[in-house]
C-alpha cells in the first residue's frame, strides 16, 4: 500500500535512532490517525533546528500532560488508549507523546470517519472533541482571512494554466516542458523565497496545487481551501469546506465553467467553482464503507475518474476487528452532477474463510487498495493505475499491479502484478511475529503508492512506467502489459524504494528512493535519486541522500519538544519528484530541498526549508519534512509543500513559493 496506513507504523518505530541499539518494534496506527496520529516514537533528545525567526512549532492550543491533567479526555484515552499507547514498547504502539504532536482537524477526522473509528465506536460528539482535546490542544476554529491579506484585484484567469493536476498532464509524466517552466540551471544561483503561505490547523502539506497565469489553489488537510495570488501570495478567495482534505486538486469544468476538484478522506468529492470557490456539488464516491478517499480525481470529458483505497489496513491491528472486508476500487462520476456512472473493483466481495487464533471471523478477500491518481489515455481510450497489497487471505492477483480500463465501461483490459502473495496489514507488526489478523503468508508490504506513467520509446511505443516500494522500476507495454523491462534501483521494503512516484523526461526515467536506516540482516539502503534510460533501464546516474547532520551527531525523530532536531532520523527521498529539460527538483524527508543537474546529476541548488516563515496571511508557519506531493513549477517560480507529521516526521504548515531574483 501506499505510504499512508500501514507505513505510517513502519515510519513511526522502525528502529532507534541510534541503530547500534536494540530497534523498536513498530506500531499500529490509522490512516489519518495512524498516518497522522498514530505515526512516530519518541525522540531521544537534540536541540530545535535554527530558524530565520526564532523556531516555531505549527500552530495550536498547548495541551497538558497525560500524567497530571484531570481534563475530560484523560479518562476516555485511559480507557479505550492507554493500554497500548501507554506501553509503546511492549504494544508495538506510538507513545503519548507522539500522539500529542498532530494536528487536531486530522484526529478528528481519524476517530470519525477514519481508521480510529473502531476505537470510537459508542462515544458522542463531545466525548470525541475531549480526546482530541486532551491529545491535541483545541483547534483553531476561528481562522478568517485578514484584510490586509486580501488582494486588491480579486479576479482569476484560466486561459493560461501551469498545473492542471497531480501529472501536471494526463499521462502524469510530472514534466514540465517550455510551456510550462521557464527554469533553468543559470537561475538556480539567485533562487530566492517569495512568499510563503500557512496552512492554518494543519501539521501536514499534503496535496498538489492548481496554478494558473495569475493564481495558485492550495488544499490544507484541516479543510481549507485558498486561491492565491501567483505574484505575491494575497488571498482571492478562501472558503473553510470543514472536511479533511486529503488529495490534491484538480482544474477541470462544470457545465463549461472552470471547477476544482478533490477527494477528501471519506471519499467524498467535491466540485467548486473556480472563480468564487463556493461549493457546486459533493457526492461519495465510495462503493464500501471501508473505502477511504487518498488521491485526486481526474477529469475526462464529462466523467470524473476517481480512486478509492480502504481502512483495514490499520484497523486490523485490533484482534477483535473482522479482517477485512474493504478493497480498492476505481470509479467513474458526471463530472457535472457527481453522479455514479461505473465502478471496478479490485477484489471480490469478502466472504468469511476462518477464525483467528483469538476467535475473531475473518474475511477474504481484501485490499489493493488504488492509492494514488489514475492515468488517462484519450486517445486509446483507456485508464492505467497501480495497486497495493491484499490485506487479508487468500491473496489475490490484482495485488502489487498495474492496470489498463476501458474509460467508458470501467472494463478491465489487462493486468500485469509485480508481486505475488503480498498480504499484509497492521496486525503484522514490524520485524517480530505478527498478531491474530496477520495474514500467512505475510507478505513484503511492496505496493504501487505512486502514479503511473505513460511515455513512449524511440520506436513509438507507448509505455507504461511504474515504481514499486520493492525498490524496482517497471517499464511496460501500455497496449498489452507485457513487462518490457524491470531494474532495481534500491533495496526496497514497506518504507523504502519508490514511495510517491517519479518523473520522465526526454527518454529519462528520474527515480527517488527512501530506503531508511533499518537494523536488519542483509539489508542495505539505498536512499537517493537514480536516473534510468527509458529504452533500456540501465542507471545513467545515481545520487544518494545525505542527512546533513554535523560530524559526530547522532539521528533522532521529531517529537514531543523537539518537533524539529538538528539531526532528524529520516532523509530519503520519499516525494514525488518533477522536472523540466535541465533540472529534476526533489524534496527530502529531513525538509531538503534541491535541484539537479538533468544530465549529469550534480546538485546545483538546495534550501533547507525547516524554518519558520513569516506567512503572507499571517499563519504562524514553519516547515517540516517533505513528502508525498513535492515540487510543482509555473514559468519562473518553483512551489515547495514542506511539513508532513505523518511517519514520525517533521511536521510542518508552509506553502513556500521561489521565485530567481532579476539582476539589476
Amino acid at each position: 500500500m501506499a505510504q499512508i496506513a500501514k507505513l505510517a507504523m513502519l515510519r513511526a518505530c522502525e528502529a532507534d535512532a541510534d541503530i547500534s541499539m536494540p530497534f523498536r518494534a513498530f506500531g499500529s496506527f490509522g490512516l489519518l490517525f495512524t498516518a497522522t496520529v498514530l505515526a512516530a516514537c519518541s525522540p531521544q533528545s537534540s536541540s530545535g533546528a535554527a530558524s530565520e525567526t526564532g523556531t516555531a512549532e505549527v500552530p495550536r492550543t498547548e495541551h497538558v500532560s497525560a500524567a497530571s491533567d484531570p481534563h475530560p479526555g484523560a479518562e476516555i484515552y485511559a480507557q479505550r488508549c492507554a493500554a497500548c499507547h501507554d506501553n509503546p514498547e511492549a504494544t508495538r504502539s506510538p507513545s503519548l507523546e507522539a500522539l500529542q504532536g498532530m494536528a487536531p482537524s486530522q484526529i478528528t477526522f481519524s476517530l470519525t470517519s477514519g481508521k480510529m473509528q473502531a476505537q470510537a465506536a459508542g462515544l458522542d460528539d463531545e466525548d470525541i472533541r475531549n480526546v482530541v482535546t486532551f491529545l491535541a490542544g483545541t483547534p483553531d476554529d476561528d481562522y478568517e482571512t485578514a484584510q490586509s491579506a486580501m488582494c486588491e484585484d480579486t479576479s482569476i484567469s484560466f486561459d493560461k494554466t501551469y498545473v492542471e493536476r497531480w501529472g501536471p498532464d494526463l499521462a502524469n509524466t510530472r514534466y514540465y516542458g517550455p510551456e510550462r517552466s521557464s527554469l533553468g540551471k543559470d537561475d538556480m544561483a539567485n533562487l530566492e523565497v517569495a512568499w510563503t503561505l500557512g496552512l492554518p490547523g494543519a501539521s501536514d502539506v499534503r496535496g498538489y496545487p492548481v496554478i494558473t497565469e495569475d493564481t495558485v489553489f492550495v488544499g490544507a488537510s484541516s479543510g481549507h481551501i485558498f486561491a492565491v495570488d501567483r505574484e505575491t501570495g494575497c488571498t482571492k478567495w478562501h472558503n473553510e469546506i470543514g472536511v479533511n482534505v486529503r488529495s490534491s486538486l484538480t482544474l477541470g469544468e462544470v457545465s463549461g465553467a472552470p471547477a476544482i476538484f478533490f477527494q477528501e478522506g471519506s471519499t467524498n468529492v467535491f466540485a467548486l467553482d473556480g472563480a468564487t470557490g463556493e461549493v457546486l456539488w459533493s457526492a461519495r464516491a465510495g462503493v464500501l464503507p471501508q473505502n477511504m478517499g487518498t488521491a485526486a480525481p481526474v477529469q475526462a470529458g464529462d466523467k470524473l475518474i476517481v480512486p478509492l483505497s480502504a481502512i483495514d489496513v490499520a484497523a486490523a491491528g485490533d484482534p477483535k476487528y473482522e479482517c477485512c472486508k474493504g478493497h480498492g476500487a476505481v470509479t467513474a462520476l458526471d463530472a457535472n452532477t457527481g453522479e455514479r456512472l461505473w465502478a471496478t473493483h479490485m477484489t471480490e466481495n469478502a466472504e468469511p474463510t476462518t477464525l483467528s487464533s483469538v476467535g475473531t471471523q475473518l474475511y477474504g478477500p481484501s485490499g489493493a487498495p488504488v492509492w494514488t491518481t489514475p492515468t488517462l489515455d484519450l486517445e486509446k481510450n483507456r485508464i492505467y493505475f497501480g495497486t497495493g497489497e491484499n490485506t487479508s487471505a487468500p491473496a489475490t492477483d490484482t495485488s502489487d499491479a498495474i492496470f489498463a480500463l476501458d474509460l467508458d465501461t470501467g472494463d478491465i483490459l489487462w493486468s500485469y502484478q509485480a508481486t505475488e502473495q503480498d498480504m499484509f496489514n497492521m496486525a503484522c507488526g514490524g520485524f517480530g511475529s505478527g498478531g491474530p489478523n496477520c495474514p500467512s503468508p505475510r507478505g513484503p508490504d511492496v505496493d504501487f503508492g505512486g502514479a503511473i506513467t505513460l511515455t513512449r520509446l524511440a520506436d513509438g511505443t507507448d509505455v507504461l512506467v511504474g515504481g514499486q516500494k520493492a525498490g524496482v522500476v517497471h517499464v511496460l507495454n501500455a497496449d498489452t502489459g507485457e513487462l518490457i523491462w524491470k531494474t532495481r534501483i534500491s533495496a526496497g521494503s514497506a518504507l523504502g524504494g519508490i514511495h510517491w512516484g517519479l518523473t520522465v523526461a526526454n527518454g529519462v526515467i528520474y527515480a527517488p528512493s527512501s530506503d531508511p536506516d533499518f537494523p536488519l540482516p542483509n539489508y542495505t539502503p539505498r536512499p537517493g535519486l537514480y536516473a534510468l534510460d527509458l529504452q533500456t533501464g540501465d542507471i545513467i546516474w545515481s545520487h544518494a541522500a545525505s542527512r546533513d547532520c554535523a560530524e559526530g551527531a547522532r539521528p533522532v525523530r521529531p517529537g514531543g519538544d523537539t518537533p524539529y532536531p538538528d539531526c532528524v532520523f529520516q532523509y530519503g527521498y520519499s516525494a514525488a519528484p518533477a522536472s523540466n529539460d535541465e533540472l529534476v527538483f526533489i524534496g527530502a524527508l529531513n525538509g531538503m530541498m534541491r535541484a539537479f543537474d538533468a544530465e549529469t546529476g550534480e546538485v546545483v541548488w538546495e534550501y533547507d526549508t525547516v524554518r519558520a516563515y513569516d506567512a503572507v496571511n499571517g499563519v504562524e508557519t514553519h516547515g517540516g519534512a517533505i513528502d508525498n506531493s513535492g515540487p510543482s513549477l509555473a514559468g519562473d517560480m518553483l512551489f515547495v509543500p514542506s511539513g508532513y507529521a505523518a511517519f514520525g516526521q517533521m511536521p510542518g504548515n508552509a506553502f513556500i513559493a521561489f521565485r530567481a531574483a532579476q539582476g539589476d
